[in-house]
């Protein structure tokens, strides 16, 4: 054999060797796993300057997968959130691709799988096009027997729960990044350019639209709105909530979570980007690099504050407010007064979930996949699992089951329970 093949072909194969090992990582730590608390340390996690690292501790509760499946193509990699919805026996869920599912929550079988649209198509010789064509953002919404889905094409479609088909599809002036919500015959979305619609359940006509002058420079995202007692409130990106009236549309209240502040404008970010918190003695809400405030339902005005930056939804139980701040850190107020209860420093910089509050269980995910139940009563440690890769989606409970979505698409429903 000619010595320039032979030497050509040693390259090669060498090449290969070394992309597998990449691939691979080092083998002495393919088989650490840790029984205790069901947890494979990643990499990342001993780096310093980085997320805090996962602490040992005695498990209180066990995480049992009851059924998990593999939702169309997952969440892309654009900024993509999508929380499921349950209605009666059915869980209701979607890709960022177009994809819509309606599957049994007791055993995950499919009832129904739609579409709602397809990703824009790549040339045949746009090799270096890399952008992702995900599109669908704003889901799942659910209501008067309708399932809402919001796009970054800016339209609302609204599909029946129990077939699929669409019935109505209406085009917003920008980007639908949250869930819609229906009550009666109204359905409350917002867009990105922080404008708050209001449209008819029936037909998807538009009835009002409250509008707000949206900062230059924005997180990218919005809060789902919320209808209580006649009015929908609203957080937006300039770090106003405001209190509008279903039938005229008319702002009942307007008052600032928190103001602009310094000398930059990613200093001057005050996005309210979680969905207010709305219970029977006060408003709740937090803006990102701003305040934790309690409103009164009536005016809004101002019944106590809190520094407490967060661009997640807020959860509630035992009357303690649950805060995951900008940082990671999980924080527990009294709902009169704002005291703190607890503080968890132990997810720092994990990149958080929205939490998810339910019997005396405190639950989100990570990053990394994680998802990490913490006690309601002082916040510590009481299980873990790992459920993929990204686990950002907000989770959602029912019966005692809880459904959480990772950016690869799998969902999967989790029973929690006590270890006695």
């Amino acid at each position: 054999m000619n010595s320039s093949v032979r030497t050509a072909r040693i390259v090669v194969l060498g090449c290969v060797v070394l992309l597998l090992v990449g691939c691979i990582g080092p083998l002495s730590g393919l088989n650490r796993f840790n029984p205790l608390t069901n947890t494979k340390p990643s990499a990342d996690d001993s780096e310093t300057g980085g997320p805090a690292e996962l602490v040992q501790f005695v498990p209180e509760v066990a995480i049992d997968r009851v059924w998990s499946r593999k939702i169309g193509r997952g969440l892309g990699k654009k900024f993509i959130e999508i929380t499921p919805a349950i209605v009666a026996e059915r869980v209701l869920v979607a890709d960022a691709y177009g994809t819509v599912m309606a599957l049994n929550r007791f055993d995950g079988s499919v009832i129904w799988r739609t579409r709602v649209g397809r990703p824009d198509r790549k040339g045949l010789f746009d090799l270096n096009n890399r952008s992702d064509p995900s599109f669908v953002a704003g889901g799942i919404g659910v209501g008067e027997g309708l399932v809402f889905l919001g796009t970054v094409r800016g339209d609302i479609i609204a599909l029946d729960i129990g077939d699929g088909k669409e019935i109505w599809r209406t085009q917003l002036s920008g980007e639908v990044l949250a869930p819609a919500i229906a009550d009666e015959d109204i359905v409350a979305v917002q867009t990105s350019d922080g404008k708050l619609y209001a449209l008819e359940v029936a037909n998807g006509e538009i009835r009002w639209v409250f509008d707000t002058q949206d900062p230059i420079l924005t997180l990218r995202g919005t809060g789902s709105p919320v209808i209580d007692r006649g009015h929908v409130f609203a957080g937006f990106a300039n770090g106003l909530v405001a209190s509008v009236e279903i039938e005229s549309g008319f702002p009942a209240w307007e008052q600032r979570v928190a103001l602009p502040e310094g000398t930059s404008e990613l200093e001057r970010m005050v996005d309210v980007d979680g969905r207010p918190l709305v219970l029977e003695r006060a408003v709740y809400a937090v803006s990102h690099q701003g305040k934790l405030r309690a409103l009164s339902i009536a005016d809004g005005s101002i019944l106590w504050e809190k520094d407490e930056p967060s661009h997640h939804s807020l959860a509630e139980g035992y009357d303690l407010l649950f805060v995951v701040r900008d940082d990671d850190v999980v924080v527990a107020a009294e709902q009169n007064g704002g005291n703190e209860v607890w503080r968890q420093e132990g997810l720092f910089k994990r990149v958080l979930s929205d939490p998810l509050a339910y019997s005396n269980y405190l639950v989100m995910g990570d990053e990394k996949g994680y998802v990490h139940v913490l006690a309601q009563s002082d916040g510590r440690m009481l299980g873990r699992y790992r459920h993929g890769k990204s686990l950002r989606s907000p989770m959602i409970e029912e019966a005692g089951i809880v459904y959480a979505m990772n950016k690869k698409g799998r969902l999967a429903a989790l029973r929690i329970s006590r270890i006695e």
